[in-house]
Formats: C-alpha cells, sequence, structure tokens
C-alpha cells in the first residue's frame, strides 16, 4: 500500500496533520483506510487530466468530510481551519480565527445557493463552473503537461 508518509513529512514547519487526513480520505478510492497504487493512479489521472466536472467532484469529496454527498458550514469550516493550520496560521487566535469564520462565510454564501444551509454537489458545481477564477485554476495542469 502506498503511504503518504512523504507528504507528511514535506511540511514540517507548519501543521499539516489535519489537511493531510482529509487528502488522505479522498485519495482512498475504496474507503479502506488505505491508498493502493490504483487509488493512487485514478486519483491523479483525474485530478491531471480529468475534465473539469470531475476534478470539480473529486474537490466536493474532499470537503465533503462525512461522505453523506452535502458540504454543511462545519465541514467547510473544518477544512478552512485545516488549510489555515497548513498554512502557518495558529489555531485558536482570535484575529485568526476572526478571518477564518469570514472566509467560511463568504465562502457558503458562494456556493450554497438556495440558501438552505447546505452545499449540494448541483449547487457545487453551478457556483464553480460560473467562477472564472475556479474555472482557470482547474485547467492550470491542462497547459502544464
Amino acid at each position: 500500500m502506498f503511504s503518504l508518509f512523504f507528504f507528511y513529512e514535506s511540511l514540517q514547519c507548519t501543521d499539516s496533520s489535519l489537511y493531510a487526513h482529509y487528502v488522505f480520505k479522498a485519495f482512498d478510492v475504496n474507503c479502506n483506510g488505505a491508498i493502493s497504487f490504483r487509488d493512487l493512479l485514478v486519483t491523479l489521472s483525474t485530478l491531471l487530466r480529468g475534465s473539469v466536472y470531475e476534478r470539480l467532484r473529486w474537490t466536493f469529496k474532499l470537503y465533503d468530510l462525512n461522505g453523506d454527498g452535502r458540504i454543511s458550514r462545519s465541514e467547510l469550516s473544518e477544512i478552512v481551519m485545516a488549510i489555515h493550520e497548513l498554512m502557518g496560521r495558529r489555531p485558536h487566535q482570535p484575529e485568526d480565527d476572526r478571518k477564518a469564520r469570514d472566509q467560511v462565510d463568504r465562502v457558503f454564501r458562494k456556493l450554497d445557493l438556495n440558501q438552505d444551509g447546505i452545499i449540494t454537489i448541483e449547487e457545487f458545481l453551478e457556483a464553480c463552473l460560473k467562477d472564472d477564477l475556479v474555472t482557470r485554476s482547474l485547467q492550470m495542469f491542462d497547459n502544464e503537461l
């Protein structure tokens, strides 16, 4: 089985463990607690050569922490906090926590199109496909390879 030990070690100066856990879960195609070589190839193929829809679906899976097909505000908050920790921001610092909450609020307003408190895959796809920055960033690998 493939190990993400190298991923954990590559970000020693930040707290990457929480974000690495979420990425590991998204790479674990069979949901068996391990990443097989096949899982790795399927995921990398999706991220590097998949359609915009496939890449967005993978991203949605990354954010849908409990796998129920919906992204809640708390799930989005957990991901944002993990990314902030990965970037070196300190958890439980009032200013950093406020910035993270503000970011969650902005993203949630943008993605929760019907404002019902959850983000479905349909809302996620629609909102992301309307955003030029998102679509350009998803197409970045198309020009690089």
